[in-house]
């Protein structure tokens, strides 16, 4: 809100991706955590996911990680959404931090640079 008054920000949705014989990926959009993620894991299984850590529009880093733990079983996590703008996190340094010791394989892209899975 500003002065009291709501500002409409966007719609937080996200994406199930899926194609034949390649592993269900689902991109988290900018949200932050919300129990539903339970079914959308249930429902698609999804392998790999594109999750938002930047902290301010979307879950910090270590909620984001609470949301991969509780909520997914997924052989690869890709953060996203932060290290663009000053307002937001930084880096993917305390998301790292809070998947370690976790069965998920996270991979943190260089900018500019494709990652593989």
């Amino acid at each position: 809100m500003v002065g009291g008054t709501p500002i409409y920000l966007g719609n937080p949705c996200g994406a199930v991706i899926k194609a034949d014989g390649e592993p269900t990926v689902y991109h988290m959009g900018d949200t932050d955590i919300f129990s539903d993620m339970a079914l959308i894991s249930e429902i698609h299984q999804p392998r790999i996911a594109m999750v938002p850590i930047g902290d301010r529009f979307t879950m910090s880093p270590v909620t984001a990680a609470m949301a991969v733990k509780r909520f997914f079983s997924l052989e690869a996590v890709i953060p996203c959404h932060y290290g663009s703008f000053p307002i937001i996190e930084p880096t993917a340094e305390k998301f790292v931090a809070a998947m370690k010791g976790h069965a998920t394989k996270v991979l943190v892209p260089e900018k500019g640079k494709p990652v593989t899975v």
